[in-house]
């Protein structure tokens, strides 16, 4: 599905969407600052549990903010050698689709090291599919196996031996 869309459209829906990641980010923050710390387990704030939401709740709010600022400014929505023509919702739709469903999964308590692995790979491999052949293909998609599982076994040995979090 593609939409023509103009810089005008462009500055006054990044305008909103920059508002939104501000109020996204400063709710992230205002949960994490609520989580409790174990200090029980030798925890400190800077290990507790909310510490890193707390900082990507903030990147979310300042990078919203420097949106919404360069669109209010009336930037250039474009990128001086970006091609004309209208713009593919397919990819992001794609993207959302594959979050959620991950999203999902992690809510409804299932192993995070499989999750994480089947989601990384269908993401690298989803969106490095096109125009390849298929010896390429098979090359990205064990790469990306490799990426998925290094990633997850660092991120659920660096939640649970650091920040004391357990993931499902």
């Amino acid at each position: 599905m593609t939409t023509p869309i103009t810089p005008v459209e462009t500055n006054r829906a990044d305008r909103w969407t920059g508002l939104f990641w501000i109020v996204l980010g400063g709710a992230i923050i205002a949960h994490s600052s609520g989580m409790p710390i174990p200090r029980n387990l030798g925890a400190t704030t800077l290990t507790g549990p909310g510490f890193v939401p707390m900082l990507l709740g903030g990147a979310l709010a300042l990078l919203g903010g420097s949106l919404a600022l360069r669109a209010s400014r009336g930037g250039d929505a474009y990128a001086p050698d970006a091609p004309e023509g209208p713009i593919s919702n397919g990819r992001a739709m794609v993207a959302l689709v594959l979050m959620v469903a991950y999203a999902a999964a992690l809510a409804l308590r299932q192993p995070f090291i499989p999750g994480t692995i089947l989601f990384v790979t269908l993401f690298v491999t989803v969106f490095n599919w096109a125009e390849k052949s298929m010896q390429q293909r098979l090359k990205t998609a064990g790469g990306a196996l490799l990426l998925a599982t290094i990633t997850a076994i660092v991120i659920q040995s660096l939640f649970e031996q650091i920040f004391f979090v357990r993931l499902p």
